[in-house]
């Protein structure tokens, strides 16, 4: 398939130097789905109108927003296929026990469907001017944005000297194994490695939980790689600490952050513009939301607040970048600072994300 025709390609001078929009709301349609691995599938998505379709870098993500039986749902995945692909591009989504959204793209989101989305979202993407061997790691549907990277470096970059270490359940759960088999054969650079968490009878490779020594015999000279990696925090966290035990820069690591992070008060007030006074930092708020209260400090984000108290608000990037914790302000006043996760439209029609907004008084919210 034809090349997107960015400003980024006519300038291409070997390096992965990719423009991309500010995130835009635009309706997509569903042309096609495939299964990759037990309950995880591909949808394939197109713009009707594509001078309208958004350019992305790879590694990016895309906000859905869907009506399940008249309750609005916002969930951000990562996009798994690459830029250059100028017709379509593709989701990779493992379907959650229990999850509903996750659920209903399984078993009712069909070709000709049309879906809500926002994108691009994020900024874990491909560091344009590293010349460096890269790892890629991840585990689960965390491959998703790697994948991106991936088939992205096939084209333009066939030599680069790449490590893919993944990790998996079983045997059967390896994400993309075939392509993988495929693009080895086309960059003489690429190794693949992967290790099962917990095997069938007849596996005879590396298994059990992350380790220096998995990671070693993966990749002897890890520590001399730049990092991007993806899966679960606690796997990011165990592989960002094996990085910097090789001696690795911690600015060579990156991941793609999935999940409120708390942070020490002062740096979240002095960063917020919240009020300053010793009396106004003690400030206790109160907040509900679907008239369940919680309490929030001041300089607290309405999310960190919550997930400290184990009141579930749906997110993403926790960063402000996805719109995934959008929620309804119904009272009080909060101060929003975000990074393009939600439009001045939805602004206008009330409201914020909890990830961005801390109260300046009692507020209460809604889904």
């Amino acid at each position: 398939m034809a090349d997107v025709p960015t400003s980024s390609d006519t300038a291409f001078d070997g390096t992965l130097a990719f423009a991309c929009d500010t995130p835009a709301s635009r309706t997509l349609e569903c042309i096609g789905v495939r299964d990759e691995a037990p309950g995880v599938k591909t949808f394939r998505l197109r713009d009707p109108h594509p001078d309208g379709a958004r350019r992305y870098a790879p590694g990016q993500a895309m906000l859905l927003t869907l009506d399940i039986e008249g309750r609005r749902f916002d969930r951000t995945f990562s996009i798994a296929s690459t830029p250059l692909e100028a017709d379509a591009l593709e989701l990779t989504i493992k379907a959650q026990s229990g999850g509903v959204v996750t659920r209903w793209l399984h078993e009712r989101f069909a070709p000709g469907m049309r879906i809500d989305t926002r994108y691009p979202l994020g900024r874990f993407t491909l560091d344009a001017s590293a010349d460096t061997p890269l790892a890629l790691v991840s585990a689960g549907s965390g491959a998703s944005p790697l994948m991106s990277m991936l088939r992205t470096l096939a084209r333009r970059s066939p030599h680069a000297d790449i490590a893919w270490l993944h990790c998996a359940r079983g045997v059967d759960d390896i994400l993309f194994a075939d392509e993988l088999a495929t693009l080895q054969a086309r960059m003489p650079n690429l190794t693949v490695h992967v290790w099962l968490s917990a095997p069938a009878p007849g596996w005879f490779g590396l298994r059990g939980r992350m380790s220096r020594g998995a990671l070693w015999a993966m990749a002897p000279d890890f520590g001399r790689r730049t990092v991007y990696c993806c899966g679960p925090a606690g796997f990011m966290q165990s592989v960002r600490q094996i990085h910097a035990a090789e001696g690795a820069r911690r600015a060579a690591f990156h991941i793609e952050h999935f999940g409120p992070v708390i942070e020490p008060m002062e740096s979240e007030a002095a960063t917020s513009g919240a009020p300053s006074s010793d009396e106004q930092r003690d400030a206790i708020f109160n907040a509900w939301l679907n008239g369940r209260r919680f309490d929030v400090r001041a300089g607290e984000t309405l999310l960190v607040a919550a997930t400290r108290q184990q009141v579930v608000i749906p997110c993403g990037c926790a960063s402000g970048l996805c719109g995934t914790c959008k929620v309804r302000h119904l009272s009080g006043e909060v101060a929003m600072k975000h990074a393009g996760g939600i439009s001045a439209a939805e602004e206008a029609q009330g409201w914020i994300l909890a990830c961005s907004s801390r109260p300046l008084t009692d507020v209460e919210i809604a889904f």
